[in-house]
Parts: structure tokens; sequence; C-alpha cells
């Protein structure tokens, strides 16, 4: 829209008419591509051509579509890059062309055809087809593969074909790597595979080679860091298969829930604590339930909403370590984070009090008792690896001046 466009606003009958009236889809993917199509010529209106483009195809070859990347320049020249899948659409009239529009659900893996031809490989699972390629490069024995659009829908693609594959995930360097990590193992063990192992970034991220010597990275491995900037880093297929002869090289994928289980160990927690039956997801917070069969002794688990996303940031206490709390943070239905520091002395009663704080800024709760005693439970047994000192004033505390929503100075105890 240009900036100088006049538009009469839409009167509310007319804005409810419009809600009420579905438009027409004028791009409709034609799957697989016939082959009698035309080559693949899209250009974005705004970005030209596009600077790679990977296709995707069904287990016996068949195109399906494609993925594609354009890189541009922003307004201040700083380098961008997006991605759109491409597919061949039925379009109005009865035409047909190459359109931006989705692959159908389910999607296809990314090399697809080659799993189905190696039967016996083992699958890596890059974010992204350009982590994927450089996950092929690195690791000839391994078939890579990847979801369309990486991150952001994993739960769209068909994974049948890891059944009874080792699969080996890649994650980036950042939460959402963490986060596409833990969705592709809860699809990839449900879609029966036989293990599933952990190429952390660490594993390569930490070493730089330079003029065929391994040297160990300066400082901090960069946020977002990907199996593609091993190469850049002077990795190269020798190199990554001396690595490997080390036996802790790959390690068994541990979840959100598992991973927090291990912190919990390793700071001694007693055995009743330390496997927490609570993992935060975008939807919110839930608990794993677990049922056993009276007949057969199956034990099956799932996972059950409670409230929206509440995080539990830090144990707080005062500068005598009396008035211990929580820091609880809240992200209301404008996607706003609200902090709040409750005491515990709230937990000993019904709950109500503190209940009503929560709803009061912007936290959804399942309307069932099942709910309010998980979220009791949630709080009391939280423990989170961050403590803070809370005052009850502005003033100096220590070495550390607060203010109400900040504070200046460092003390060691904060």
């Amino acid at each position: 829209m240009k900036d100088n466009a006049m538009f009469a606003p839409l009167t509310p009958d007319e804005q409810a008419a419009a809600n009420a009236t579905p438009k027409p889809d004028d791009k409709k993917p034609i799957v697989p591509v016939p082959s009698d199509a035309p080559r693949m010529t899209f250009r974005h209106p705004k970005f030209g051509e596009p600077s790679n483009v990977w296709p995707y195809h069904y287990a016996a070859g068949e195109l399906v579509g494609y993925v594609a990347r354009f890189d541009y320049r922003d307004q201040e020249g700083a380098a961008c890059k997006d991605y759109l899948p491409i597919t061949y659409c039925a379009l109005t009239g009865g035409k047909a062309g190459w359109r931006a529009k989705g692959i159908p659900d389910p999607r296809p893996l990314y090399n697809l055809p080659r799993i189905a031809a190696s039967p016996d490989a083992s699958i890596i699972v890059a974010e992204g087809e350009k982590a994927a390629e450089a996950a092929a490069i690195l690791f000839p024995d391994l078939v890579a593969t990847t979801p369309p659009h990486g991150a952001k829908s994993p739960h769209k693609a068909n994974w049948s074909a890891l059944a009874g594959r080792n699969v080996i995930i890649a994650t980036d360097n950042d939460v959402a790597g963490q986060d596409f990590g833990d969705s592709v193992f809860a699809l990839a063990r449900e879609a029966g595979a036989a293990t599933v192992m952990h190429l952390r970034p660490d594993r390569l991220g930490s070493w730089i080679w330079k003029a065929g010597v391994k040297a160990r990275r300066e400082g901090e491995i960069p946020k977002g860091w990907d199996i593609a900037d091993a190469i850049e880093d002077g990795w190269t297929p020798e190199t990554v298969a001396s690595a490997i002869s080390d036996p802790a090289f790959f390690c068994p994928y541990l979840d959100q829930e598992a991973r927090e289980t291990q912190r919990r160990r390793d700071t001694g927690e007693p055995e009743e604590l330390a496997r927490w039956p609570f993992r935060l997801v975008k939807a919110g917070v839930e608990k794993r339930i677990e049922r056993t069969d009276k007949e057969t002794g199956t034990v099956t688990a799932e996972w059950k909403w409670f409230c929206s996303p509440l995080d539990i940031a830090a144990e707080t206490r005062s500068a005598t370590g009396e008035d211990w709390g929580r820091l609880l943070r809240v992200t209301d239905r404008d996607g706003r984070d609200k902090e709040w520091a409750m005491p515990m002395m709230m937990m000993a009663g019904d709950g109500t009090g503190y209940r009503e704080r929560l709803l009061s800024l912007g936290l959804i709760m399942a309307p069932s008792r099942f709910a309010r005693e998980a979220l009791h439970e949630y709080i009391s047994t939280a423990r989170p690896g961050v403590k803070a000192r809370c005052v009850n004033r502005i003033g100096w505390g220590g070495s550390t001046f607060a203010l109400p929503n900040t504070s200046i100075g460092d003390d060691g105890n904060a």
C-alpha cells in the first residue's frame, strides 16, 4: 500500500459482510506436478529472481513443488532473506502456472526419494534446506533432510519415512533451534524411529579450522549458528569423520522434560522432584498424565494443557534469606510479558489469592479442578536456575540500587 493512499473505512455492516463471505481460492496446487508443466520460472514481484530453490518430491520421485529463497536489502541496507513455497497451481479461467502457494499437507520431507532408496541409512534432520545441504556434504554416509519451512511447521510434514530409522537431529544454536529439535524429536518418535540422537551445536561450533589446524573458538558460539556455518568455519567431511570417532559426538536427544530432569538431578534434587511432569510450550503449560492399562500393564502418557504461557523466571528472597517467592512471567493475549514477584506464603491457602492476581495479569486457565491443582503443583515444585533478591523499597541493597523495574550496580547475591 502506498503511503499517500486514502481509503474510506468500512462500516460495521460492511466489515461483518466481508468477514462472513469466504474469498475464492484462485490458486490451487496441482500435485504431483504434471510432466508437461513448464519449467519453474517464478519471479518475486518485489525481490526478483530467487537466489536458491530446493525441489520437493514424493518418495517415487514425482515433483511436488519448491521452496525458494530470496535475498534482498532492507531500507537501511541490511541483508535480509525470505522464503516462499512455490507450487504449480490451477488458476481461474482454466489456466495454470507457478505461484507462491504452500505445498498441501501432509508435506513430503526434503530428499524423500533418497530416504526411500536408502533403507539402511541413518537420517540427519537439519533446520532448513541450506543446513540440510551442508549436512549432506559433511556427513556423506547419512541422508540429510528437513521439513518444508524449517522450524515454522514441522508438524505439517509426513514423517512416516523415519519409521525404524536411526535419526540424528542437528539443532541451531538458539532457542528456536532447540524448540525445532524438540518438535522433530516428538514427531520422529511418533513415526516409529528406532533411535533419536542429537548433534548439538557445540560439537562442531566450538571449533574453527584455519590452514588445516583445529583451534577452539574464541568466545561463545554465535547465536543462530547452524551446520551450514560449520563449513564456513573450515569443517570438511574428513575432519568431521575424525570427530565422529569420539563416542560422545552424537548423544541421545533430550527433550525439554528430559533436560529439566537431568538439570534437577545434577543439582541434587530428590528423585520425586527430579522427574518434573511439566513443560512450557507455545500454547502454555502442560502436565504429563500417565495411565496404566489394567489388563496389559502398558503405560501411556499424554500432555494435558492447563494454562496459558506462565514462565517461572526465578526464585526470589530478601537480603536476609527470608520471604521466599517466585518471579512469575505471564504472557497475555496481546503478547505482552508481565512479571510478578509472588510470595510463597500465598501457596499456604487454597490458592484463590494468587490465582486472582495471575488472572488479572492476563493468565488463561482451564476451568477445572485439574487446572487449579496442576498450577499449584507447577509453581510450588518449580526449581528455576536463577535467583533474585526482592526489596520492599527503592534504595540501596548491598552494592545494588533498586528501582521499581530495574537495578543499578552488581551484587553477587542478586
